[in-house]
């Protein structure tokens, strides 16, 4: 117990220290720790949002501390972002910083990422040792991922059989038949890529390990080429191994169509194959699962005697261009993916593309033969909000962006084509995205039209006269923001003037959501025909969105017709290559010279708390062009 004595004015050191920690905690949060927590947030939507690099920066930013060194935690996050971005250099300068860890979820984050490190440059030994460093048993929503990236490793380093029984243990921590026989799928994958370590089978193998190795011989290219005995060998394996979980991915030797939802082609060869490379893992799986949902949906509305093979690769595992050359190496005649802009990168990089590849991203600059690129850039629907604006026939307004690189994009994206359309802009003013109270900017943006809640000294509201203002004020709004700060900016606008604004925003302002949100009303943006009409062109795909799925599907909506739509360009690119358009549910697609997709997007405006069509479709361009 501490006793201390306070004698006059005299008080110990330590006791000051203490009673000058109190005092500080009674006062309110400085605007350099409001700031600190809205970057903080910013960094972490932007990785949410794959935006891995940008956000990487912003943690580092904020890891360096003046005179108290590195704040171990955010160095730990930044190399996280780093690694995922493929910036290896940085993620290993990062790494450096980051330890010792501060907190055992540090711990756990620290030699998750230095093993995904270690993969990458090639060193599966050490990536293992980093994983050794977390004590089992590994914490359970953690546990899937680590032992997902233990067993990456195991292989990689030629370590079949203990690769195999950390698959078999990640498989009883997962939930749902689906799952595991994704989780089966790498383990097949892994045994194609090595099909010289499937020859030698270790003595301490069980014969259900066994049977692994022996179905990666019947899966290997050299086994394919005799039809007749590859069926009679296939028979065998299934009779001596009944329900062993690998009979899944036997070779078949029927004609014929099938849909298969598999991380390996090993199956038989059909002349009509595609392969799906979307990140079924890490921290974009939610987003690559509702493109994979959405797009399989697609493919079981078409009919079953068209109905292509689809196998399906995880890229958060394989690496995308690794996924694409394994896709290639089982016969895919089309691809569609990879959605993260670095993962398309990696795999134009790589090699020459040398079947109609729909990437679900863009990349800057001239696309190589083969690659169309398909996306959801918000930059198109700001110049597209632009266009509409000047269509109106609004001629000067303001605009507000978030303090972030992607509010940077948008506004580069929305300022160069308002102005080309000739409409002046009089303020385009940022904000921070993490606070509540966006008085400070609008008021900056508004100049003299702004604070029309003000009062005078008497306490009375100061006279504004409305009718003048608005002829001689702002004619328009444009809010770039999310949904949640949308919210709040819509109601402070309308404060903040003597008259009513048109406003515009992009659909990220919108959560397509059940529940009404009258803050936002007359909010005008660009829509899905799929979620402006309510389901319209995939109504099951809605009815399960909104019923079964609902727990999985919320927020997640666009991303499902996106993953829908890139089915239906795939299965159409030779007719879209002529001209013609595919009326899908992210809106009207048609295929530039450049293999860039176009979108038309309806328009819809928030009223009574709901979206309502407002009026003709906008062209929205491919990204990067003016």
């Amino acid at each position: 117990m501490l006793h201390a004595r306070l004698s006059g004015r005299q008080v110990q050191g330590c006791m000051l220290a203490m009673l000058l920690g109190a005092a500080l905690a009674l006062l309110p949060a400085s605007p350099a720790t409001a700031a600190r927590a809205g970057d903080l947030a910013t960094a972490d939507t932007l990785a949410r949002g794959g935006q891995h690099a940008e956000a990487a920066a912003i943690y580092e930013s904020l890891a360096k501390r003046p005179l108290r060194g590195w704040d171990a935690r955010l160095a730990l996050l930044a190399a996280r972002e780093y690694q995922a971005a493929g910036r290896l250099d940085d993620a290993e300068r990062m790494l450096a910083r980051a330890t010792p860890p501060t907190r055992a979820d540090d711990a756990v984050l620290l030699a998750r990422v230095t093993a995904e490190v270690e993969l990458a440059r090639g060193r599966p030994v050490a990536a293992i040792e980093a994983l050794q460093r977390v004590p089992e048993p590994w914490p359970a929503p953690l546990a899937a991922e680590l032992l997902a990236l233990r067993a990456q490793a195991e292989f990689a380093a030629g370590r079949v059989l203990d690769g195999i029984r950390t698959t078999e243990a990640r498989s009883r921590v997962l939930s749902g038949a689906e799952q595991r026989h994704a989780n089966y799928a790498l383990l097949v994958d892994a045994l194609l890529e090595n099909p010289a370590a499937t020859l030698r089978v270790p003595a301490a193998a069980t014969p259900y390990e066994r049977a692994w190795f022996e179905l990666g011989q019947l899966l290997a290219p050299a086994a394919q080429a005799d039809t007749a005995a590859l069926a009679g060998r296939a028979a065998d394996w299934r009779a001596r191994n009944p329900n062993h979980p690998g009979a899944d991915f036997l070779p078949s030797t029927s004609a014929g169509p099938s849909l298969q939802v598999a991380g390996t082609s090993g199956a038989a060869g059909y002349g009509n194959v595609i392969a799906l490379l979307l990140p079924l893992s890490g921290r974009q799986a939610a987003a690559g699962t509702a493109v994979r949902d959405g797009f399989l949906a697609a493919a079981l509305d078409e009919a079953a005697e068209h109905r292509p093979r689809i196998d399906v690769y995880d890229t958060a595992t394989l690496g995308a261009a690794a996924a694409y050359q394994r896709a290639l190496a089982a016969g895919a005649r089309s691809v569609a993916g990879p959605l993260l802009k670095e993962d398309v990168a990696a795999v134009v990089a790589a090699s020459p593309l040398p079947v109609p590849t729909v990437a679900l991203n863009s990349l800057p600059g001239e696309a190589p033969p083969f690659l169309f690129q398909f996306s959801l850039d918000p930059e198109q629907e700001a110049r597209a909000v632009a266009r509409r604006i000047a269509t109106d026939g609004h001629a000067r307004g303001i605009a507000l962006f978030p303090r972030n690189a992607w509010g940077e994009r948008l506004q580069a994206a929305f300022t160069a084509e308002i102005e080309a359309a000739g409409v002046q802009l009089t303020a385009a003013q940022p904000y921070d995205p993490g606070t509540n109270d966006y008085s400070g900017p609008l008021r900056a943006a508004l100049g003299r039209f702004g604070g029309a809640g003000d009062r005078d000294a008497s306490g009375a509201p100061r006279k504004r006269d409305g009718a003048a203002e608005a002829l001689a004020g702002p004619q328009f709004a444009f809010i770039a923001a999310t949904p949640q700060a949308a919210r709040a900016l819509r109601p402070q606008l309308r404060f903040q003037m003597a008259y009513e604004l048109p406003v515009y925003a992009t659909s990220d302002a919108w959560d397509p959501g059940p529940r009404p949100v009258p803050d936002l009303d007359g909010l005008t943006l660009p829509e899905m025909p799929w979620i402006l009409n309510a389901g319209h062109g995939a109504p099951a795909l809605w009815d399960a969105l909104q019923d079964e799925w609902s727990a999985s599907g919320r927020g997640r909506l666009r991303l499902y017709a996106f993953g829908y739509d890139a089915y239906g360009l795939l299965r159409g690119l030779e007719v879209t290559s002529r001209g013609s358009a595919l009326d899908g549910l992210t809106g009207r697609l048609t295929l530039g010279p450049d293999g860039r997709v176009q979108r038309e997007s309806d328009w819809a405006q928030v009223v009574g708390g709901h979206l309502q069509p407002a009026g003709a479709l906008t062209l929205l361009p491919p990204p990067g062009e003016p």
